[in-house]
């Protein structure tokens, strides 16, 4: 049995997440998701005795079906449960002594579960491969197109499914991230992202994009609409649902299977081109410019969240290195004041 002031709560917190903090619909509805685990964990008790329940919340979440669940997907268990206990603590009267800053921090998982994880993100080898693929329909090119400029732009897919088609701009290589077009940032950040020049990565994108422009208006999506009955351009479709993004993952999911090739969620493509810049570039510049193409405020933020190598490419550095052969002192002089010039800077705004 769920206590009903619980209940009443989490809707009270989710409805700030909207309005206040001002996340997506669809982040919205995963936290929704994610604490129907703590409503079962407080079950009929209220949240003042938080503290004092046993098992504590991450020992909850790691029994039952809770062990099947990956490192990532428990963390972000623990998140969304320790922001609205957080939140309750702050902003409902009577909470801020029960629910105090050191209970608050015991809101984590053990140690053990960070041993041997292992970042995913698709490799350059694995989008040459789904750029290789065949295509039988306009569904399959369109999802092969989306996948390849995932990987060449970083873009998210929420942001992607809504750019219209005159937002991507392949002779320039550019893509025009602006909520004024009614493209869906991520905190209606605005942006102008740069592709990787890949050729033959290019080259799937162009195809689908000349089929866009030649049948539909600039103001069409670039992620266009397909009549399920007839399987050609739907014109007739301005504006689309809020589960957009879903069609892009089932669709990708459907036609990888039947490619033959390991499946990866759409967010997994913009991890690949975060690990393919951090791998390849080679001066500071370029790796500011990598963080603001992921349309992030710092480069910290970047290596935080997508700095993991694989364990393969970790051994490969490793391997490599050769402690006889170290910078010479002015080159490191160079490094250093490029270090600390890229920190003085701030991130410019780019008009939408």
């Amino acid at each position: 049995m769920i206590n009903r002031n619980n209940w009443r709560l989490v809707n009270e917190y989710l409805k700030y997440r909207t309005e206040i903090d001002q996340v997506c619909d669809r982040t919205v509805k995963l936290e929704e998701s994610w604490l129907r685990h703590t409503l079962y964990w407080l079950g009929e008790k209220s949240i003042d005795q938080a503290p004092r329940i046993r098992p504590s919340f991450s020992e909850f979440i790691l029994s039952g079906e809770g062990s099947e669940f990956s490192s990532n997907y428990l963390r972000k268990l623990l998140g969304s449960n320790k922001r609205f206990m957080e939140w309750v603590s702050i902003h409902k009267a009577g909470y801020r002594q029960i629910l105090t800053l050191a209970w608050l921090k015991t809101i984590k998982l053990p140690r053990m579960y960070d041993e041997g994880q292992e970042h995913e993100f698709v490799s350059f080898e694995e989008i040459l491969q789904i750029a290789r693929c065949p295509v039988n329909n306009l569904r399959d090119k369109r999802i092969r197109a989306a996948a390849v400029l995932w990987f060449l732009s970083g873009i998210r897919v929420g942001a992607f499914v809504t750019l219209p088609i005159k937002a991507v701009n392949l002779e320039k290589l550019e893509i025009y991230q602006y909520p004024s077009w009614g493209v869906h940032t991520k905190f209606g950040k605005s942006a102008v992202t740069d592709l990787l020049r890949i050729p033959e990565l290019i080259a799937v994108v162009k195809e689908w994009d000349q089929l866009v422009r030649n049948q539909l208006p600039d103001t069409a999506y670039w992620f266009a609409a397909l009549s399920p009955d007839t399987g050609t351009f739907d014109s007739s479709i301005s504006a689309i649902g809020k589960n957009r993004g879903n069609r892009a993952y089932k669709d990708l999911k459907d036609w990888m299977g039947r490619v033959g090739l390991p499946f990866h969620s759409p967010h997994k493509f913009r991890h690949g081109y975060a690990v393919f810049g951090i791998k390849h570039f080679t001066t500071l510049a370029q790796l500011k410019a990598l963080s603001q193409n992921l349309m992030h405020s710092n480069i910290s933020i970047t290596d935080g969240i997508y700095g993991m190598l694989s364990n393969t490419d970790k051994k490969k550095l490793l391997s490599e290195f050769n402690p006889g052969q170290t910078d010479n002192p002015s080159g490191l002089d160079q490094k250093i004041d490029e270090i600390l010039s890229l920190l003085r800077q701030k991130t410019p705004k780019i008009p939408g």
